[in-house]
């Protein structure tokens, strides 16, 4: 697994942003999920996904955590760490997208990252790993966490309107 965190490093920086820069497609439908408009615990909820997405101890800080030299990315996913290394952060492939925009998963790279085979910029996380890794309940986690203004704690309160479409077309 390792290697392939390398290899997608490799692959990131021989490509440029403005030439690897698309709309995203080959979107995962969420649609059918129902809504969680407040209660999502950043700590166990988003951040256990990092740790652990699979139930078996397999997470996104397999690659995104600080040993030296870097982490994939130069994201660091730990906790204690994440937060604030998604929120309003600009992205290490392209600094004119942001990782997370609070109220605005549409707009947010790591929903695009988790959600689209084809990213803006890079590839879909988990990198190396099937398209369906994560749930569309995962995926539509991560988007409600996203809408009700990314909170470091426990979101509370109805996002947007609540009518609002989810995931990308």
């Amino acid at each position: 697994m390792l290697a392939a965190c390398t290899g997608s490093l490799i692959a990131l920086a021989a490509s440029s942003p403005a030439e690897s820069q698309t709309a995203p497609s080959g979107c995962t439908s969420i649609q059918d999920v129902p809504p969680i408009y407040s209660g999502i615990q950043y700590g166990a909820a988003v951040q256990g996904l990092f740790d652990d997405f699979n139930g078996m101890d397999v997470g996104c800080t397999m690659c995104h955590f600080t040993p030296p030299p870097m982490p994939s990315g130069n994201l660091d996913l730990s906790d204690g760490v994440s937060w604030s290394q998604l929120v309003n952060m600009p992205s290490d492939e392209d600094a004119s997208i942001i990782y997370v925009v609070p109220g605005h998963p549409e707009q947010s790279l790591l929903f695009q990252k988790i959600n689209c085979d084809v990213p803006a910029v890079g590839s879909r996380m988990p990198y190396a790993f099937p398209s369906d890794t994560l749930s569309p309940q995962q995926q539509a986690l991560i988007w409600d966490w996203i809408a009700a203004g990314a909170p470091v704690g426990a979101t509370d309160g109805v996002f947007r309107n609540g009518f609002d479409i989810r995931g990308f077309e």
